[in-house]
């Protein structure tokens, strides 16, 4: 660049900084279109990103130098640097914390840590998950947690529950204070306080002393789970050297040393969540120059004297141009250096809240400066782009015209067809191509779309314009203004149609997640049953439960009781009852009892299962013999059932029991039913798992269902009561939010755009009044000119939304729905059924409500009386 050239560009920034404070609301306006945007993206890359390589851990190293476990038959043994690609079984000789202190540096310090997973007695029920045992109090644990509510345990027998466990609708309220029976043992635990924990393999549920539960209690040394290891504090880093010497002896290390070693950008996750970003990035990006497009157009036109005195002393096109384009580069410097500050501040100040609405830690705050760096510098070329067009039309300036008050001769195109047409085309059928894939490429060929949608946008202007010769005054003089003035109307509506598609795709796969819930709302129940449903209650409580529900039942409907099978010791037992000939057992997502299909009870039971009186079934169950609704897995007169432990390690002996095969009526409730009688003579328990009224006995009014479910909340948060009742999805809030959402976007840019043209067409409405025109002309014009710019955006983006909102309904979710057949068989309804929904609704809003209300808008706000002409000085 000359030194001319670039004491040019000075003067230009010069002028632009002096009109921008001269011009302040409009230079707010366009700070906030550049600034909110990348501020917003800055804040989701910097906050909703975890650390690299923080998804890569079992067990959180915190303030150690590193996290050890092992066992004796391990010897050489490999590993990462993570403590992954250990092919070494669960050993039952671990190394003693005596034998681990021996084989580490002089003066180096170990506690020791365990984790499993226990099931445990609340006061509101049982509930399962992870507990981890450690010193939390110990310097190494510094950075795993936060406490947020008591203390810390102090003393075997004391423990703090996760935050995140307490957000959980499905677990058992637990308030500071209460007693928890932990494991098969019962042993008592206390809660003394409220923690979040780093995230780091599997998160805690409960964090307790060490000495609260027996080292045994955790199982077999796990080297994936590291169920029992020890936390190290050396006095010199442990070196990856270290870490192989330990490997040969039995150990797998993580250490902290070694890990802070390695490449900054490791984890590949990261990079692709980063890349996933990219094209909403880029959509942002494209409404953000749409948007201050005709920002810079006011400015532009409002600017035209002071672009016609730097032509008449002298200055080239070349100079006009870059005095426009100035001000793109100026805002787009400030919006994007403002806007990316706030964000990282932003993410910085809002962690804390993330971090308690998400229920763990998310590790120390980083800012990925190059991703921050990156999205500042596409500001700046929003910024740039959306100045991009006035400053072509201010080094089109016709300073003789300007200077002499008439109108500038216009030197508008129709835009590129040809371009646009391909990248519609090519954009439509990638949209297609994606359905059932990543969201991102659907976002991609979206993109691709919208801006082939762009380029014709100034075709379609014309085309719409030739349409109007049939229109009245204010419509045809609105479609005529805008395809003379393409260069203010193109971003407008183009800008109203990047929002339009945008809120349309949400909208079409939105309706479609609630259409396809209501495919997934699988009936759990015959029509009109009542079901109590709580596989986790006490005996204790499952009688206080009984006897609600009965005082709200008249007296002579049975009230059925499903069970299902337990230990001799009353350990729940998880059953797998063969669903096909293989013999293989599916797991159902929509096994409310949690029984694995085998139900155990009586008669009645019996009936309810099978939707009839059959004899011969009820003579089977009291022989003895399983009932089984799928006769096709009946072996020799027998069916072999699989057991596990709910909560625990290991598989129990298969249970084989003489079976008789009954078909449903209709929908079959289980796979088998049992009598108590037959499941205690195999040596089993039973625990209540389910209340039902069956809708043969009775149908339960809906007002005595409501008030059995208050009763029963009252009683325990862990029983849940339904009625099954068909239910209509309900898409109300969703609408109504994104209605809120389309009037602000497409009323603001509508305004925008309308006020500019008005400005522009102050020569026409003058030569009306000087003709005779009345007042209410003005109005009329300004309302057509509101009608035209929201009409032509929302039409074309509601039909380039629809596409992408199809195609992102179908994105594939991750497993398969496993229902029951009426024949008690399991049938798999797989991943990407289709549950396409159009929101009727909405589209109405985009293509009739919210024009008209632009157009009223425009009318309402916009003065009667026309302009007289004014007299120039010649």
């Amino acid at each position: 660049m000359s030194p001319i050239r670039a004491s040019g560009v000075r003067a230009a920034l010069r002028i632009s900084r002096r009109n921008a404070l001269r011009s302040k609301w409009r230079s707010a306006l366009i700070l906030a279109m550049i600034g909110l945007p990348v501020a917003l993206a800055v804040f989701a890359l910097t906050a909703l990103f975890p650390p690299a390589g923080s998804d890569r851990q079992h067990f959180p190293i915190g303030q150690a130098d590193a996290v050890v476990t092992g066992a004796h038959e391990w010897a050489g043994l490999t590993q990462d640097a993570w403590g992954n690609g250990v092919s070494a079984q669960p050993g039952d000789v671990p190394f003693t914390q005596a034998e681990v202190t021996a084989l580490l540096a002089p003066g180096s310090r170990v506690i020791p840590v365990a984790r499993g997973t226990f099931r445990y007695l609340t006061p509101q029920g049982y509930d399962t998950g992870e507990i981890r045992q450690v010193d939390l109090r110990d310097p190494m644990s510094r950075g795993t947690f936060r406490l947020t509510e008591g203390r810390l345990p102090a003393a075997p027998g004391e423990a703090v529950i996760s935050a995140e466990r307490l957000n959980r609708d499905d677990a058992p309220a637990v308030a500071l204070g209460a007693t928890l029976l932990v494991g098969d043992e019962r042993r008592p635990v206390r809660v003394v306080g409220v923690a979040l924990f780093a995230m780091a393999g599997i998160e805690p549920a409960l964090a307790t002393f060490p000495g609260s539960l027996p080292a045994d209690a955790f199982g077999p040394v796990d080297p994936e789970l590291m169920s029992r290891a020890w936390l190290v504090d050396s006095p010199r880093p442990v070196t990856w050297a270290d870490v192989r010497r330990f490997n040969a002896q039995g150990l797998v290390v993580v250490s902290r040393a070694v890990i802070d070693g390695l490449p900054a950008d490791e984890s590949y996750a990261r990079v692709s969540d980063l890349v996933r970003t990219v094209p909403w990035i880029a959509i942002m990006l494209l409404e953000v120059v749409l948007l201050a497009g005709p920002a810079f157009a006011v400015g532009r036109l409002r600017r035209s004297r002071e672009f016609a005195l730097v032509a008449v002393q002298g200055g080239s096109p070349a100079h006009l141009r870059t005095i426009a384009l100035a001000d793109g580069l100026l805002f787009g410097v400030a919006a994007s250096a403002l806007g990316a500050a706030l964000g990282v501040v932003a993410a910085r100040l809002a962690t804390p809240l993330l971090e308690w609405r998400a229920g763990r830690l998310f590790g120390p705050f980083q800012v990925p400066w190059v991703a921050v760096a990156t999205v500042a510098v596409l500001g700046v070329v929003a910024g740039l782009l959306a100045a991009l067009a006035p400053a072509v039309a201010a080094g089109r300036t016709d300073p003789v015209a300007v200077l002499s008050g008439r109108r500038e001769r216009g030197r508008e195109r129709a835009g590129r067809p040809l371009l646009g047409i391909v990248l519609v085309v090519a954009g439509t059928a990638a949209t297609i191509a994606s359905a059932g894939h990543d969201i991102a490429w659907t976002a991609t060929s979206a993109l691709v779309t919208q801006l082939g949608l762009v380029a014709l946008t100034p075709a379609i202007i014309a085309a719409v314009a030739r349409l109007a010769a049939r229109l009245p005054l204010p419509l045809r003089f609105a479609a005529r203004d805008a395809v003379r003035n393409r260069g203010r109307t193109a971003p407008a509506v183009a800008a109203v149609m990047t929002a339009v598609v945008a809120l349309m795709a949400v909208g079409v796969a939105g309706d479609s997640e609630v259409a396809r819930r209501s495919v997934f709302d699988y009936a759990q129940a015959p029509a009109g049953a009542l079901r109590v449903s709580g596989p986790d209650l006490t005996p204790e409580l499952w009688d206080r439960v009984r006897s609600a529900v009965r005082e709200e039942l008249p007296a002579r409907v049975p009230l059925i009781e499903a069970r299902t099978l337990t230990t001799g010791s009353g350990a729940p037992l998880n059953t797998f009852v063969p669903d096909d000939a293989s013999g293989t057992s599916r797991v159902e997502w929509y096994d409310a009892t949690g029984s694995g299909g085998l139900l155990v009870g009586d008669e009645n039971l019996l009936r309810y299962v099978l939707r009839r009186d059959d004899p011969g079934a009820v003579a089977a169950l009291r022989e003895g013999k399983l009932v089984v609704l799928n006769p096709d897995v009946i072996r020799q007169g027998r069916v072999r059932i699989e057991l596990t432990p709910v909560a625990g390690r290991g598989d129990l002996p298969a249970l084989t029991l003489p079976s008789a095969g009954v078909r449903a009526t209709g929908q079959g409730w289980a796979r088998a039913v049992i009598s108590p009688e037959a499941a205690a003579k195999n040596g089993y328990g039973t625990v209540t798992s389910m209340l039902v009224v069956d809708p043969a006995d009775f149908r339960t009014p809906s007002a005595t269902a409501d008030r059995i479910a208050a009763k029963v909340e009252r009683i325990t948060g862990m029983a849940t009561v339904r009625l099954e009742t068909p239910e209509v999805p309900d898409d109300t809030l969703f609408l109504v939010v994104l209605g809120i959402a389309a009037a602000v976007l497409v009323l603001g840019m509508t305004s925008v755009a309308t006020m500019l043209a008005a400005v522009e067409a102050r020569p026409d409405l003058e030569t009306m009044s000087a003709v005779g025109a009345a007042p209410r002309v003005k109005r009329a014009v300004v309302a057509g000119q509101a009608l035209v710019i929201a009409l032509l955006g929302s039409v074309t983006g509601v039909l380039a939304g629809l596409a992408p909102g199809v195609a992102a309904a179908r994105r594939p979710v991750s497993y398969p729905t496993v229902f029951l057949r009426a024949d008690g068989v399991t049938t798999i309804m797989p991943a990407d059924t289709p549950a396409i929904a159009i929101p009727w609704a909405l589209i109405g809003l985009l293509v009739v409500g919210l024009p008209l209300l632009a157009a009223l808008g425009g009318a309402a706000f916009t003065r009667s009386r026309l302009p007289l002409p004014r007299r120039r000085a010649t």
